[in-house]
This record gives C-alpha cells, sequence and structure tokens, in this order.
C-alpha cells in the first residue's frame, strides 16, 4: 500500500520550494520506496551530457559550414537574404541549446569533480559568451535565492510578452541591459569578497572575443562576408532572444499584470514543467523543459529529471505536478499580449 501524506495549511502547495523541502522525506511511490532513497539511487549520465553539447557544436558547425557551401552557388539576392535570415535564426537557437548546459554546469552536473567541471564549462560552453562558470554561477545561485523578487538576478520573466519585448531583444537592446546587469552583480560580489578567481572572468572575457573576431576574420579572409553577418546576427539577435523568450516562458505568470515594474513590485514564484515533444526538449535542452523539477532539486542532474518526475507521479503531490505540465506554445499564446 502506497504511503501518503496529508497537504494541508499551511503547506497548501507541496511545490513551492521550501514546502517540497518541508514535506519530501515523507513521500513514498507506489513500490513504498521513500524519496530519500530514491535520490540515492540516481546518477548523472556524463556520456548523454557530452553527446548532447557534441550534438550541438556539431549542428553548430553544420549552419556555418554549409552556408558557406551553398551561399556560393546561390546568386539571386532575395533568396540568399532569406536563406542568411533563416540560417541565422537557426545559429541563435542552437547556441541558446548550448548555452543551457552552462546552467547545468553551474551546478556541478557535466564533470565527476568541481575542477573539471568548471574547466569544460569554460573551453566549451562559456567562450560562446566570453564568460567564466564561477562568474555567471555567483548570479544564477541568486535567481534561486530570490526568485521572484525584485532580488532575482535573472529576470527576463519581469517583462511581458509584447512589442516592446520583441523589439528589445530582437535589436540586442535587452541583451546590452543583462550583460551590464551581471556585470554589476558580479561586481557586488567582489566588493564583498564573494568572488574566488577574479581573474578568471578576465580570461574569459578575452577568451570569448577572440574565439568570435577569430570566427570572423577567418570568415572575412575567405571572402564568406554573407557568413559572417549569419554568425553576427545568430550571436548578437537571435540567441538573447530565444533565451529571454525561454526564461519567460518558464517564469511568468498567467496573471501578470503588464503594467506592473516586477523589478519594484514581487511577481511571485511561478516555475512550469514543458517537457511534451521533441521541440521541447531541444528549446529546453539541458533539463529546462522541466524547469520546476529543477528548482525543486537544483543539484539532481538534467539527466535524471525524467525519473525524478515518473517518482513524482506516483505520489501523494502528482495531482499538483500534472497541473504544472504543459507546453511552450501554450505558454507562449496565453501570454502574448499580456
Amino acid at each position: 500500500m502506497m504511503k501518503t501524506i496529508q497537504i494541508s495549511e499551511p503547506i497548501n502547495d507541496p511545490l513551492e520550494e521550501s514546502n517540497f523541502h518541508s514535506i519530501k522525506t515523507s513521500l513514498y511511490n507506489r513500490q513504498g520506496i521513500n524519496y530519500i532513497e530514491f535520490k540515492k539511487t540516481i546518477k548523472p549520465d556524463f556520456l548523454k551530457i557530452w553527446i548532447d553539447i557534441s550534438a550541438g557544436w556539431l549542428a553548430l558547425a553544420a549552419c556555418i559550414f554549409g552556408s558557406m557551401y551553398i551561399l556560393t552557388d546561390v546568386q539571386n539576392l532575395l533568396i540568399k537574404i532569406c536563406f542568411c535570415i533563416t540560417d541565422a535564426i537557426l545559429v541563435g537557437f542552437i547556441i541558446s541549446y548550448l548555452v543551457n548546459f552552462f546552467h547545468e554546469a553551474a551546478h556541478y552536473n557535466i564533470a565527476r569533480t568541481k575542477s573539471k567541471n568548471d574547466r569544460l564549462a569554460n573551453i566549451f560552453l562559456g567562450i560562446l559568451q566570453a564568460q567564466g562558470i564561477k562568474h555567471y554561477r555567483i548570479v544564477h545561485w541568486k535567481h534561486h535565492i530570490h526568485h521572484g523578487t525584485i532580488d532575482d538576478t535573472e529576470r527576463s520573466y519581469f517583462n511581458a510578452l509584447t512589442f516592446r519585448f520583441f523589439f528589445e531583444n530582437l535589436t540586442g537592446l535587452n541583451a546590452l541591459k543583462i550583460f551590464l546587469f551581471r556585470n554589476n552583480e558580479v561586481a557586488k560580489a567582489i566588493e564583498n569578497k564573494n568572488l574566488i578567481n577574479i581573474k578568471e572572468g578576465r580570461i574569459m572575457l578575452i577568451a570569448g572575443l577572440a574565439f568570435h573576431l577569430s570566427a570572423i576574420s577567418v570568415l572575412t579572409a575567405l571572402g564568406h562576408y554573407w557568413t559572417v553577418g549569419i554568425w553576427i546576427a545568430g550571436f548578437g539577435i537571435f540567441f538573447p532572444f530565444f533565451s529571454s523568450l525561454r526564461q519567460l516562458l518558464e517564469h511568468r505568470s498567467d496573471i501578470a499584470d503588464r503594467k506592473l515594474n516586477y523589478s519594484k513590485t514581487n511577481h511571485g514564484r511561478i516555475t512550469r514543467i514543458l517537457s511534451t515533444g521533441l521541440f521541447s526538449s531541444i528549446y529546453g535542452s539541458a533539463g529546462f523543459n522541466r524547469h520546476l523539477l529543477h528548482h525543486l532539486e537544483p543539484q539532481i542532474s538534467y539527466t535524471n529529471l525524467k525519473q525524478l518526475e515518473a517518482f513524482l507521479l506516483e505520489t501523494s503531490i502528482a495531482p499538483h505536478v500534472k497541473r504544472q505540465k504543459t507546453s511552450y506554445r501554450k505558454v507562449f499564446t496565453k501570454l502574448l499580449g499580456k
């Protein structure tokens, strides 16, 4: 017989993070396995993690080298422009896919040791953003602590899904705002002596800039000017757009008020499970499509979140989990214009 607990006041939402941690020791699945015992049985699948990361890099290379090959033979200007816009969108989408694994690395989940985790994160992921993993970890952990409040450091969901959101994100204005805001948060940490390795941030900034400038220089030297445009637009416009949109769809409330300034008024904690279909698993790579579960257990690898969801769906809080399941398309439709 399944062991259960009753969810009652003051615990009225078992998926609110503090509430979940107060009840999880009393959760049992249909086989009578306790949640704590279940957690001990799951381990990260590092092979899958690096297959997923490698797939992202291969897809990115295919977009760049493919454009170099295809555009050489295309003479029609309109076709060239349409192809370049499409390819730049794909490049931005793929970079947003890859950068999601940087988040996984912030929780030490891409390698067996912390030092190796950080080294690999910087080499294969941080270089895309010119950002060090230790710097990002400072900003990101504040998101977990202050989620839903005016002090949240990841705040794309503060913005309504309106024309202004699309304009600011597709012109690079929001990317600049995020860059400056995060640098300010890191500067505060340095002042408070919370930063272990200040040098890492400077090294990664230089390495990232060198990586992008080298790519642009090589493409220019080879005469692939259209591909240069694809690289710049993909990284500078579509990547930040897709990343900001994903975060908004994960965290913005259905009843959020577009007239309110959520940098001055607390938005409240909202997190969803968006685990339906192939698109969701690619757009919400590295476990972002099960983002609610990540917020409940930040140190569990995304390779285990499907198991975690299956376990919870066999416990007394299953109805609450089911209510939080949706899709990116449904949330986008619901929030558009609000």
